[in-house]
């Protein structure tokens, strides 16, 4: 039974995953994000925005979520470029966990990174609707 992510303790560390971009996965996020710019192509390389995202999504496949949660924000830092075609491993804790006006708050923490470099590091905010 997949847990969801409302039943997990602040500070809990995910297991480690291992996720692959190729230029399809980057291509269809600078399509859906109309992200035209060429230096990606130039260099080979993947939006750090589209790195955290696919990241994110990889790390809620693994836990379920109420209905009515919302994705509140993301914060990203870049400290390297991932290459197209790159296997990352994604490190992940839920590092707070509040209650504000109704709503569960969670944050999750991501360091992204290649051959045990960080190259991205994200912060995403969840809300959910307290039971």
């Amino acid at each position: 039974m997949t847990p969801l992510l409302t039943d997990l303790p602040a500070g809990y560390v995910f297991e480690p995953i291992r996720f692959s971009i190729d230029a399809e996965k980057s291509r269809a996020y600078r399509a859906a994000t109309a992200d035209g710019l060429s230096i990606y192509d130039e260099q080979g390389a993947v939006p750090p925005l589209a790195v955290a995202a696919l990241a994110l999504g990889a790390l809620l496949e693994r836990v379920g979520l109420p209905p009515g949660t919302l994705h509140a924000s993301e914060s990203v830092r870049a400290e390297a470029a991932v290459p197209v075609g790159a296997t990352v491993e994604c490190n992940a804790r839920l590092s707070q966990r509040s209650q504000r006006g109704g709503w569960t708050v969670l944050v999750l923490d991501s360091e992204i990174g290649i051959a045990g470099r960080v190259a991205v590091r994200a912060r995403a905010t969840v809300l959910t609707p307290s039971p």
